[in-house]
């Protein structure tokens, strides 16, 4: 009876995990997709870039209409349009003849994956809040080895069949499965039974921290093997491959916070210390030119990073019990915001001054988003628990 009791409910959760896990492989195999996509449509580098920002304004939009489609339709049918989206984006994107098409597909893969993470974290958020910081880091951190697995497959589908798009259309698959076998229910008036206003000040104390944390992370991603490569003078293909070593520490930080490890300690002390290695790691990144030293920066970084997103949408999600799906949204608001200008803010600013001098950015942000996290109120202020 206990096990039958419970399967519904893991059966629920994993499906959520790997409806975030999904969208991981989406977003970072059109980030490995785009040279094959310049090369086939004679793209010249910006406008391969305006996939990313295609991408980014959609992820934009999710986070700003997320809540009111699903007042309008339902959480569930919402789950489902999402999913619909992200597979004929992908195609899109896979058979796209001229690069008109080709940014449509991405920016529907924002449109799509922006609304599944929206709904993922939501539905999270329905936890109890000794076991939300758990379960998100879980399932980022399922969505971070999918992340890897994506440039890997795109690698091996174009050396050894030649048919890069393989490995792009891979996750329609998942998508339909899905759909399929999802657990059904209403979920709306749990998700959003708040009134669209009630988002508290509080909150957006927080959004501003997953605003700076989330530009931190990315400009990681982009500039990153750069910093590395200008300043111990390797390779750029050197530097992108100990640049992996940022996406490891994250993974490794997100499946220890998974794993309940930091869960004795208040969770802003977990982000403090976070923020405390982002600091240090981009510090070795920037002043050393030992390899080494360098990829423990990386490694350090991203271990730092890793707890960010999650650990902010837990206070994000705790300030705003009655309106989840709002908050949920609002967070991927910030997230799509952070993509599309931090690291094009950061290459602008290196154009004038060089990107080591530009680098530093980041120890401020860091800092920046300790002041906040400092000043944002108290649990006690407003009556969450984080």
């Amino acid at each position: 009876m206990n096990d039958a009791f419970r399967r519904p409910r893991l059966n629920a959760t994993w499906t959520t995990f790997s409806y975030l896990a999904v969208w991981a492989y989406v977003l970072y195999g059109l980030g490995s997709a785009t040279p094959y996509i310049r090369d086939d449509l004679a793209l010249t580098g910006f406008e391969a870039g305006l996939h990313a920002s295609a991408l980014a304004v959609g992820v934009l939009i999710s986070g700003a209409t997320a809540d009111a489609l699903a007042r309008r339709i339902g959480a569930g049918p919402l789950l489902d349009l999402a999913a619909l989206d992200l597979t004929v984006a992908v195609v899109l994107v896979a058979v796209a003849p001229t690069l008109p098409i080709s940014l449509a597909g991405a920016f529907l893969i924002g449109i799509g994956g922006g609304l599944l993470s929206t709904h993922v974290h939501a539905a999270l958020g329905r936890s109890a809040d000794a076991s939300l910081r758990r379960l998100l880091a879980q399932a980022n951190a399922l969505a971070m080895v999918t992340a890897a697995a994506a440039p890997v497959a795109l690698g091996l589908a174009a050396a050894c069949l030649h048919a890069w798009r393989i490995a792009l259309l891979l996750p329609i698959v998942g998508v339909v499965a899905l759909m399929a076998f999802r657990p059904r229910g209403d979920e709306t008036p749990v998700l959003v039974r708040g009134p669209r206003s009630s988002l508290p000040p509080s909150y957006w104390f927080v959004w501003t921290f997953i605003v700076i944390t989330e530009a931190i992370e990315f400009s990681f991603v982009f500039w990153g093997s750069t910093v590395v490569s200008r300043r111990t003078g390797i390779s750029n293909a050197d530097a992108t491959l100990l640049a992996s070593l940022f996406i490891i520490g994250m993974f490794a930080g997100r499946a220890a916070v998974g794993a309940g490890i930091g869960a004795g300690r208040g969770i802003r002390f977990v982000m403090a210390a976070g923020l405390a290695a982002i600091f240090v790691g981009g510090g070795l990144v920037w002043l050393s030119s030992n390899q080494v030293v360098s990829g423990l920066g990386l490694c350090l970084s991203g271990l730092g990073a890793a707890g960010m997103w999650p650990l902010g949408v837990t206070v994000a999600l705790q300030s705003a019990p009655d309106a989840q799906m709002q908050a949920s949204a609002r967070a991927t608001l910030a997230s799509g915001l952070a993509v599309l200008l931090a690291p094009s803010a950061l290459g602008l600013v290196a154009d004038k001054v060089g990107i080591l001098v530009a680098w530093p950015t980041i120890l401020g942000l860091a800092a920046a988003a300790l002041v906040v996290l400092a000043v944002t109120p108290s649990p006690s202020a407003t009556g969450t628990h984080p």
